[in-house]
């Protein structure tokens, strides 16, 4: 029977990058969920589609077609927000994920600082992420494979075999967030403190919605990954894994 690994957590807490490194370690199937938003919000951008109208944005949902496609690995710092490491720091390898939108790559699109403002708008929307939710177990379906987001052990997929709940003090995933923006955007990033502002909004609007609110799914794994590296972080997911697999 196939095994679904969930890790829930707020913005920034390094879902994705665990996800990715954990999917490939154990050789499972990656699903980021908040890649699945994101996409669908650059679509809603680039086709003008308001955001109160989310019976139009649901339906670009049921009508896009998302892929994430493995290409060649990439060497990511063992700190989170490491982004010039020294010649001699320590290198974890990992497999590089490219997003795609009705066959165009958008990896780089929907990272961007100014639709990340726009992404809670969308997925607060009760009728879009019911449609979301059907996307995603749909794309799950038969595989062995590591999913991360906002819900994923509380509502998308509560019978997983293992659920995570990553977290981090909110200065800490906002430095975080403003690395990932100069590497990404270095002449177009945000301020630390704008992100630490948008940040705490997200948070409070994802544990306060009514729908799917952020919350650490029932009995799911809890890691503080504040003063940890990338590294600590995945070998003690890896050990949970580990022995929960080998209790089936």
């Amino acid at each position: 029977m196939p095994v679904i690994i969930t890790i829930d957590g707020p913005a920034a807490a390094g879902k994705s990058t665990i996800a990715k490194l954990l999917a490939q370690k154990l050789s499972f199937h990656y699903l980021d969920t908040g890649a699945l938003y994101r996409a669908i919000t650059l679509k809603a951008v680039q086709n003008k589609i308001r955001f109160s109208n989310k019976r139009s944005i649901a339906q670009l949902v049921s009508n896009s077609v998302i892929k994430f496609i493995y290409t060649c690995g990439e060497a990511i710092d063992s700190d989170y927000h490491q982004v010039h490491p020294a010649p001699n720091r320590r290198r974890i390898k990992t497999a590089k994920v490219q997003i795609l939108l009705d066959g165009k790559d958008v990896s780089k699109k929907i990272r961007g600082p100014r639709l990340t403002a726009y992404v809670s708008k969308i997925s607060s929307s009760p009728l879009v992420r019911k449609t979301m939710v059907k996307l995603q177990r749909k794309l799950v379906a038969g595989k062995n494979i590591v999913c991360e987001g906002r819900d994923m052990g509380s509502v998308v997929f509560p019978q997983a075999k293992i659920k995570f709940y990553l977290d981090a003090s909110i200065k800490e995933r906002a430095q975080r967030r403003y690395q990932e923006s100069l590497l990404l955007f270095p002449r177009k990033h945000l301020t630390y403190n704008q992100i630490l502002k948008e940040i705490s909004i997200r948070d409070y609007r994802d544990t306060h919605r009514k729908i799917a609110p952020l919350v650490k799914p029932h009995n799911s794994f809890y890691i503080d990954t504040t003063n940890l590296e990338v590294s600590q972080v995945l070998k003690t997911m890896i050990k949970i894994v580990n022995d929960k697999l080998d209790k089936k």
